[in-house]
């Protein structure tokens, strides 16, 4: 009975901290394995839909309720604790190790904390961010040699400039993904998908002050809950709009369109102006281009194919321990 109630209990923890603040911990690697962050457990989902618990530390003692998760320049997986201690690296059979500090000392940032985004480039910079909630939002850089330096971000708030003259605000549970040639786009405050150059200028790609549904250029759009970012091999952003229950898709040059979703929550699948989602929390490109959904309070993975129909892949409940 003791047992019982101690797996019950490891349970409801992990179904607790999956709502607490839900993430884009999605990624899908180039056999089209798909990796899930849920809790204190990454779950895994074969390619004939099988999900099992690959990572798990239900105890706490290395991590505690994972976020997001991002390959490694060497093509690995990684995620990041919500305690910020540490970025981990891991593998489809479950290994674990540890990815940043890069030794047993530890690291001068603390990298996810309160679920914020990081993001790992081709050349093995951490960017992450340091935040004071309503006071000030950073993006700093961390090189594969532990030194760190600032990129961009200071007061708390909305402005667009090069450096410290730019203003971020609320970024936790959203996304931060780097692009080929240097640059950053994240989403922010609920409603902004922001890029950032390499020299540290910030503008706004698209979303306006309004939270809404409107497709359209730049400043024009509107989005409702932004989360998970992915970038296309063509330069697409892929956003999955939360509140809106719909997959956004944004040209370099900031035109937004629907990708799918009918806008009503539900699990329809189907052709993508009529398949439903329930508030998608990350996006993800599969091996050949496919664009897979995270639905997190649905523990429910789907998968927009090229030709544009949405279907569901599998279920992500995770195990209390690997197996």
């Amino acid at each position: 009975m003791r047992s019982l109630l101690s797996l019950v209990g490891v349970l409801l923890s992990a179904e607790m901290a999956l709502h607490a603040h839900p993430g884009s911990g999605l990624a899908v690697d180039a056999q089209g394995r798909v990796f899930v962050a849920v809790g204190p457990f990454v779950v895994m989902i074969d390619t004939n839909g099988q999900a099992r618990t690959i990572v798990s530390d239900p105890k706490n003692e290395k991590f505690y309720q994972l976020h997001h998760i991002r390959r490694a320049p060497d093509d690995g997986l990684i995620t990041a604790s919500d305690m910020g201690d540490a970025i981990w690296r891991f593998t489809a059979d479950g290994r674990l190790s540890r990815f940043y500090p890069w030794t047993n000392q530890d690291g001068a940032l603390r990298v996810g904390s309160g679920g914020d985004p990081f993001e790992v480039d081709g050349e093995g910079n951490v960017y992450a961010i340091n935040s004071g909630q309503f006071r000030f939002t950073l993006i700093l850089k961390i090189s594969p040699h532990g030194r760190i330096t600032f990129v961009a971000g200071g007061d708390w708030g909305h402005a667009d400039g090069l450096g410290a003259k730019a203003k971020f605000a609320d970024v936790h549970g959203g996304s931060l993904v780097a692009g080929p040639d240097g640059e950053l786009y994240l989403t922010d405050d609920r409603r902004y998908v922001r890029k950032i150059t390499r020299e540290g200028q910030v503008s706004t790609l698209a979303g306006g002050a309004a939270t809404g549904f409107v497709d359209g250029s730049g400043v024009q759009a509107r989005f409702n809950e932004p989360m998970g970012l992915a970038l296309s091999s063509a330069g697409d952003l892929l956003v999955a709009d939360s509140a809106n229950h719909r997959i956004r898709r944004i040209t370099p040059q900031g035109l937004v369109s629907t990708l799918a979703g009918s806008g009503e929550r539900g699990a329809t699948d189907g052709p993508a102006g009529v398949a439903s989602f329930t508030e998608p929390t990350g996006v993800a490109l599969g091996p050949g281009g496919e664009v897979y959904v995270l639905e997190i309070g649905r523990e429910r993975v789907r998968k927009i194919s090229n030709d544009g129909q949405v279907v569901t892949v599998g279920r992500v409940t995770p195990n209390p321990t690997p197996r």
